[in-house]
């Protein structure tokens, strides 16, 4: 994985540009030896830290704000309103930076996710941090809530008054957000079960609020794939007319292949995505074996996406895209080109997807260049 600023000798973390170095956001530069002195130097001078948990490399939210803010040098707002803080960029899944994101005490719920962070005399760990503001996505009020909250605004007291104000199903559910976010997984599983106590859901409604208090602090947050897997036979068990549901299968799927249980996982995947009728199924499951860590999928994967192409013509440029996505992750990085390129010819310029595809496009270019093919 190709990513940040320079390279730290001896320290094993790899850090180089994924884009053009001039942007509108200078990185810091950072190693897992020195985040600490980070920190530190941060607080000597009250200066706010950002944190940007990314995956440039392949996340359509994290290309798309790289090129609209991040780096690029035309940004000029971002520039200025960052321009006395301390700007991190970590890997959300990549190791090392993974494990460094748990030593230092953050969770996050998807990539992107922008932290930002205020610390203080004595803090040891990012985590220690007062948190200011954790901005999930590349919402179009992205630069907006920064703004704000870099001025004071905190979205969990704004989001406790609306449920003081309206005390409904929805106010708890934007707490709820509001929590996940900020990465306090416990906080929010709380507001979920009080969600579950309101009379006002439906079965439906309270069936999806029971699965999302499972997939969204558990297995997004914490992580905790062993906990998550007892929780979703639990929910199986109280909902079993809700076992074919897409969020249901998927977060199973992948919680056996981040334990390694590559028999159960094996069984249960090829059980669950054996129908190719269905373009939606068919991407879940390449997206799935793309982000395997087992890589037990890919070989299959990379066959279905290559027959994904003529299957669901209208969607082509996705698949075309997808399977670029399979051959990369299998080291074929001219026909990953050839593939994102296609995908990039059925696209127009200026679509979203036309800019994901084309950041990818660019860091097989990188890989491609640095291997000397």
């Amino acid at each position: 994985m190709i990513r940040a600023m320079c390279a730290f000798v001896g320290t094993g973390l790899l850090l180089m540009s994924s884009v053009p170095a001039l942007g509108a956001v200078r990185f810091a530069e950072w190693s897992p030896q020195t985040v600490g002195a980070v920190i530190e130097a941060a607080a000597a001078r009250d200066a706010n830290v950002m944190v940007v948990i990314t995956q440039p490399d392949w996340c359509p939210g994290c290309i798309q704000l790289d090129r609209a803010l991040l780096r690029n040098p035309d940004a000029r707002e971002v520039a200025e309103l960052t321009e006395d803080w301390v700007v991190l960029e970590i890997l959300g899944y990549d190791e090392p930076d993974a494990s460094v994101l748990a030593a230092q005490g953050l969770g996050f719920l998807g990539t992107p996710t922008t932290l930002l962070l205020k610390p203080g005399p004595g803090d040891e760990r990012l985590g220690d941090a007062r948190q200011l503001a954790a901005i999930v996505g590349f919402p179009e009020d992205y630069l907006e809530q920064l703004s704000r909250a870099a001025g004071g605004h905190d979205a969990i007291a704004a989001a406790q008054a609306l449920v003081r104000e309206r005390n409904d199903a929805a106010s708890l559910q934007e707490l709820a957000r509001a929590y996940l976010a900020a990465g306090q997984a416990d906080a929010a599983r709380r507001i979920f079960q009080s969600m579950l106590l309101r009379e006002e859901l439906s079965y439906e409604e309270r069936r999806a609020v029971a699965l999302q208090s499972v997939l969204q602090p558990t297995q997004r947050v914490e992580k905790d794939h062993r906990r998550t897997l007892v929780e979703l036979d639990a929910w199986a068990a109280a909902y079993p007319d809700g076992t074919d549901d897409a969020d249901y299968v998927y977060a199973r799927a992948w919680s056996l292949l981040s334990l390694g249980e590559r028999d159960a996982a094996l069984a249960f995947v090829r059980d669950a995505y054996a129908d190719n009728d269905d373009p939606e199924a068919t991407a879940r499951y390449l997206y799935l074996a793309f982000r395997d860590p087992t890589e037990l999928l890919l070989a299959d994967a990379e066959q279905r996406a290559r027959a994904a192409v003529k299957d669901f013509p209208e969607q082509a440029a996705r698949f075309h895209a997808a399977h670029g996505r399979i051959l990369r992750r299998q080291g074929e990085l001219a026909a990953a080109e050839a593939a994102f390129l296609r995908a990039l010819a059925l696209t127009e310029p200026g679509d979203a997807a036309h800019v994901t595809y084309a950041g990818q496009l660019e860091f097989v270019r990188q890989e491609r260049a640095q291997a000397g093919s």
